[in-house]
């Protein structure tokens, strides 16, 4: 009985410490999206962006092959958050992820960006993706823009 317990107690711990691993690197699930635009039948292409908390944002982008038809191999290869200023876009932040083909679905996001004492952005979202059949294929997705940290 009491080498039961030990084996228990162990496989718990061993458990308890997977499931805290994985809630450390998966979304914040109470994410809020404060722009999001998706394109695309066979290979659905989306960018997002995302709020994980008050004042926090960041980029989050998603290809997913949709088995309709052909199947694709999909990678995201590029998520910006970006700000517009003095007529043009700048990078804010930027994930470059590794050169990994997935076969249904991938996905990556920006670290963040606190507003803290910032003065109100415009900011959007741009997402590169490719898919892979017999050739390779790619474009931008890009969010609507949106208003963030108010002073």
């Amino acid at each position: 009985m009491r080498n039961h317990r030990k084996f228990m107690s162990a496989l718990m711990a061993v458990v308890g410490t997977a499931l805290g691993t994985t809630m450390l690197t998966a979304a914040p699930a109470s994410a809020t999206q404060i722009a999001h635009y998706c394109e695309g039948d066979a290979v659905v292409r989306c960018a997002n962006i995302e709020m994980p908390s008050t004042g926090v944002f960041n980029a989050h982008g998603r290809v997913t092959d949709t088995a309709n038809g052909t199947d694709y191999d999909v990678q995201v290869t590029e998520v910006r958050l970006e700000y517009y200023v003095d007529g043009g876009w700048h990078l804010l932040k930027q994930e470059v992820p590794g050169n990994y083909w997935e076969y249904d679905q991938d996905v990556a996001r920006t670290t963040t960006y606190s507003c803290g004492s910032s003065a109100r952005k415009l900011i959007r979202a741009k997402v590169y993706v490719r898919w892979l059949s017999s050739t390779i294929t790619g474009d931008w997705v890009t969010t609507p823009s949106t208003y963030i940290c108010p002073r």
